[in-house]
């Protein structure tokens, strides 16, 4: 089975990243459910076979990494540049866009699994919000400004449309804010991410548990390096932005 998945991109794994002053809850869940139609001829023995399988992926995860904000060097300003914030979180070999002021599209590495290859796109928008009345439950009122994340969908252009999912949907939200308490500051990043597909008809010959292992693996490897980004790249970026301030900046 190891040559069924090959990643294009190295995984790195948050266990052997992030140790000691970083919490972090993840949460993986996954469904599935199919159905089929079977049918043979007396004389010619022809068997016909059509299949739906379908299936579901849950992911949820909440992480906090030490901050040291610098007062000229405010991380809610920091925020304010969300296309710097986007470069930062995902992959370096990703390329991101610009489509308008909260909208980007984001080329993510290359996934190759079985003999496909391909690089998925995906639309993400971007906003920060202050007022607390505008806060979803899970982001505390106290908060002085968060970054909301929305995945709202997900392209494969360079997929032969043969092997497009019938039905493809993903819903994912991600939330970043810091949380000052004294002089222990905790950036923290939430990602909730919600994904079905249909396998399409010509792969009907590999069995569903493996299709639902390479959906499983691709996904965990994505989500691994997009929360790298946050408690990884983002810090070493905002680290940058502070050093290059001046004291005196307003």
């Amino acid at each position: 089975m190891a040559s069924i998945l090959l990643p294009c991109q190295p995984c790195l794994s948050l266990t052997s990243f992030l140790k000691g002053s970083i919490w972090k809850k993840h949460k993986f869940h996954h469904h599935h459910h199919g159905y089929g139609k079977a049918a043979s001829g007396s004389r010619n023995n022809y068997l016909g076979c059509k299949i739906n399988r379908t299936s579901s992926f849950t992911y949820k995860s909440k992480a906090g990494v030490p901050l040291n904000e610098l007062p000229w060097a405010s991380f809610d300003e920091y925020m304010e540049d969300k296309g710097r914030i986007i470069q930062a979180i995902f992959p370096e070999k990703s390329t991101s866009h610009q489509l308008n002021e909260e909208e980007w599209k984001v080329k993510m590495t290359p996934i190759q699994a079985l003999f496909l290859r391909c690089e998925p796109v995906i639309h993400i928008t971007a906003r920060c919000k202050s007022e607390a009345d505008d806060y979803p439950p899970e982001i505390p009122g106290h908060i002085t400004k968060f970054l909301e994340v929305h995945i709202t969908r997900c392209e494969f252009p360079d997929l032969h449309a043969d092997y497009l999912p019938p039905d493809f949907k993903i819903n994912a939200k991600g939330a970043l804010y810091l949380e000052r308490k004294g002089n222990h500051n905790l950036m923290k990043n939430q990602l909730d991410i919600d994904l079905s597909l249909a396998f399409p008809p010509l792969l009907a010959w590999v069995p569903e548990y493996i299709l639902q292992n390479i959906v499983q693996s691709i996904l965990r490897n994505y989500v691994e390096d997009i929360n790298n980004g946050f408690a990884v790249r983002l810090l070493a970026d905002y680290n940058l932005f502070k050093w290059s301030m001046p004291k005196n900046s307003p």
